[in-house]
């Protein structure tokens, strides 16, 4: 069965659309990354979103964007182990990023 003309044009024009809004997202989470407030979280966390951010799921820039919202101070001392992970959001993220952080300054 062939589709109609509109209804490609249609369909295009909604999935470009959520493509675009993807796009955006990422690039906002990117700047948020390499924007914090301090140098060590801007190196650090805008090093590990340039690294794995195209690969991740709608739901996984969701718990990103949410352990974003933490404080600068609070970030750092968890990835650095100075704080449990315990109390923390997300921890699963948060060792993910101090093992991708591990892993860039052990290469260098």
């Amino acid at each position: 069965m062939k589709v109609p003309i509109q209804q490609r044009i249609w369909w295009q024009l909604v999935t470009s659309t959520k493509r675009e809004n993807h796009q955006d997202r990422l690039k906002k989470i990117k700047y948020r990354a390499h924007h914090r407030g301090t140098q060590e979280m801007d190196i650090i966390l805008g090093g590990f979103v340039d690294g794995v951010i195209a690969d991740y799921s709608p739901e996984q820039l969701d718990d990103l964007e949410s352990l974003m919202g933490e404080t600068d101070a609070d970030l750092y001392n968890w990835i650095i182990g100075k704080e449990p992970l315990d109390k923390a959001p997300h921890p699963d993220l948060l060792k993910q990023i101090a093992k991708y952080q591990h892993s860039r300054v052990s290469d260098e």
